[in-house]
């Protein structure tokens, strides 16, 4: 089993949907965990009526934990229902402040992405969880930092702040980055996501697919690109 920490404080609902069922559609079974403060999944996740605080869904064949509070709230409600955690192929942890971190740090993550935007908000939310990370890293041989970064439209001078901000973040990065421009057919597709409940992947523009593609092949072995973006035209999301 290995553990995929999408970290930030960003809007990145439609990225963990998206991502969760390409990796499903390669064949892979995945548990997505919500850890963000409000417990958005609650309310963004189509059709989920389920009147209870805390419990473990199917959405587009993918498995959600919703409204947990801990890791160790998650583990003791699979062991009361007899599922083995440990069976999942992938836990995909959406986590965007660092309380919440704290509280679902208990699996070390395999692989960690730090989803940001371009706004001062997220900026300094973002600092917060960075900071978290450093005070709970165990050795100099931790999982380094892949940044995803969503890019708005702004004019050059404060791109070239937003930029210089975001350049002085210390942490211990990874050579992968990827870009996403926010662009409006992204926007209304993750609108339209949470009206009809259908995930509409092969909309979306091909920087956010290739975005996509590029992470399945990292987290994945033995796969690549043009495997990838077959299984996702097959898939038809």
């Amino acid at each position: 089993m290995k553990v995929i920490g999408l970290l930030g404080y960003s809007e990145k609902v439609d990225l963990v949907t998206s991502l969760s069922k390409a990796i499903q559609l390669m064949g892979k079974t995945i548990l997505v965990i919500d850890a963000t403060g409000d417990k958005k999944y609650k309310y963004v996740i189509p059709s989920l009526d389920i009147i209870e605080k805390a419990y473990v869904t199917q959405f587009d064949n993918v498995d959600y934990a919703v409204g947990f509070d801990s890791m160790n709230d998650i583990e003791n409600y699979m062991l009361e229902q007899k599922i083995n955690i440990s069976l999942y192929d992938f836990i995909l942890i959406d986590i965007d402040n660092s309380r919440t971190y704290e509280f679902f740090r208990g699996r070390a993550f395999n692989y960690i992405y730090l989803v940001m935007d371009t706004s001062m908000l997220g900026y300094k939310k973002n600092l917060e969880i960075i900071n978290s990370l450093k005070v709970y890293s165990l050795n100099e041989d931790e999982t380094k930092v892949i940044k995803i970064l969503y890019r708005g439209f702004m004019t050059r001078a404060s791109e070239k702040y937003i930029e210089d901000k975001l350049n002085q973040i210390e942490c211990k990065w990874d050579e992968r980055e990827y870009e996403i421009i926010e662009s409006e057919q992204d926007k209304m597709l993750y609108l339209d996501f949470q009206i009809s409940g259908i995930i509409q992947m092969k909309k979306h523009s091909n920087q956010f697919i290739n975005s996509i593609i590029d992470i399945i092949t990292n987290v994945i072995e033995d796969t690549n690109p043009s495997e990838v973006r077959k299984m996702i035209k097959k898939g038809g999301i």
